[in-house]
């Protein structure tokens, strides 16, 4: 037999080539492993960004709702915890383990400061790894920042409250007698929430109520049926603490304060007439607020006009359609520059003719207007419009517009 070309291998050379094979299974077994916890590392470093979009998110919440308890710096710090991602928080993800969160007050340079005008929250998450073990990572840990300041701003503003203090005030939903007049309480409480959260060094604040005061000296009294609750003597006034910026001493309100001692003593009783206080309101802004300082309305009731003023005359608006000429009366202040913002409490209730809007003979008013459309439209815009808060919504609501006119927001 022709053996040229044949290669023989002797058994030593069975040998090597077998070595060989065995390398080669050992080089791929460690490539897989390699490619394999590369491969792991990607979708747990992909898993881990996702958690740290929802971590922020929750972050960026925290601090905002810290930012508008400020400057009480001890309440921002507790509103920071409460609106977190660590377990039992209000922004607690079920795919988010382990937060911890952080809250530290402090004083950046956006606007006066006193004393605290900012929070930053870090939270931190430890998240566990599914595949990166296999190359020795057991875990991330996730991390999220987020700076909150209020005010965020130097503007000035002059401010009017206007507080609807009405007979239905002191009654319950369903139209039953409410001694204590919680829903007048429930305003009272989100009136001095508002001036918490304002800067004495840069707004002026007033106050102006539905039915207006007999006089000045009698502004804590409760309104009387006499001259039906004031409203028929044109001298009343509606204002009934005017625009001043001693409303705050430090961070705490001042009881001395005209202001702040009018919205602790106010009463409440009689009927309903938005337009002349809406009025007044401005009036006051323009005698004695400020020049080149925004104008701001915050116009508050919780149902439907039902009265106007006898010394218009019986064919007047202000008498045949009090509902619309308080839009009407809105939309002039508006058309000046001021910015109203309104809320609409209890819009819903039930009692004697909350919400029904009627002429002083007594008869629906025409055209007809829900209690809806009057606020709505009394607004500025539909984000300045509130809607029916709860009871324990409404110091949350003065507070959110109060962050909004100073311009709380996130820094970072």
């Amino acid at each position: 037999m022709n053996l040229d070309g044949i290669i023989r291998l002797r058994p030593s050379d069975r040998r090597y080539r077998s070595s060989e094979r065995g390398q080669v299974i050992v080089i791929v077994a460690l490539f897989m492993v390699v490619l394999l916890g590369a491969a792991g590392l990607v979708l747990d470093v992909g898993r881990a960004y996702y958690i740290q979009r929802a971590l922020q998110a929750s972050t960026d919440a925290s601090a905002l709702a810290a930012a508008s308890e400020l400057p009480d710096a001890s309440a921002a710090r507790a509103a920071g915890q409460e609106y977190g991602g660590a377990a039992g928080a209000k922004n607690a993800r079920f795919n988010v383990p382990g937060v911890r969160t952080t809250v530290t007050a402090k004083c950046v340079a956006v606007s006066p400061c006193n004393p605290v005008n900012a929070v930053v929250v870090e939270q931190v998450a430890n998240v566990q790894t599914i595949f990166a073990g296999v190359v020795g990572i057991d875990e991330f840990d996730v991390h999220a920042r987020a700076t909150a300041c209020s005010p965020c701003s130097s503007r000035p503003l002059d401010v009017m409250l206007v507080l609807d203090r009405t007979g239905s005030m002191c009654m319950t939903h369903s139209g039953t007698s409410d001694p204590s007049c919680s829903d007048l309480n429930n305003a009272r409480e989100g009136l001095k929430a508002f001036l918490r959260a304002m800067d004495p060094t840069l707004d002026y604040v007033g106050l102006a109520v539905f039915p207006p005061a007999r006089n000045l000296s009698s502004r804590c009294s409760t309104p009387t049926s006499s001259s039906n609750y004031a409203y028929d003597l044109a001298s009343a006034p509606y204002v009934i603490a005017g625009l001043s910026s001693d409303y705050k001493s430090g961070n705490n309100l001042n009881a001395s304060s005209q202001l702040v001692s009018t919205i602790e003593c106010v009463r409440g009783a009689g009927s309903t007439s938005y337009a002349t206080a809406i009025e007044k309101a401005q009036g006051e802004l323009d005698a004695h607020g400020r020049a080149d300082v925004q104008d701001i309305i915050v116009f508050f009731s919780d149902g439907a006009a039902n009265y106007g003023p006898s010394y218009y005359g019986n064919s007047s608006p202000y008498r045949r359609q009090p509902c619309h000429q308080g839009v009407s009366s809105a939309g002039t202040v508006k058309s000046r520059g001021t910015i109203i913002y309104s809320i609409g409490y209890d819009l819903n209730a039930l009692d004697g003719g909350a919400n029904i809007f009627e002429s002083y003979t007594g008869a629906n008013e025409s055209p007809a207007i829900t209690a809806y459309a009057a606020l709505q439209a009394i607004a500025s815009s539909p984000e300045t419009f509130y809607n029916q808060p709860g009871p324990g919504d409404v110091d949350q609501i003065y507070a959110a517009i109060a962050g909004d006119l100073t311009g709380s927001r996130l820094l970072e």
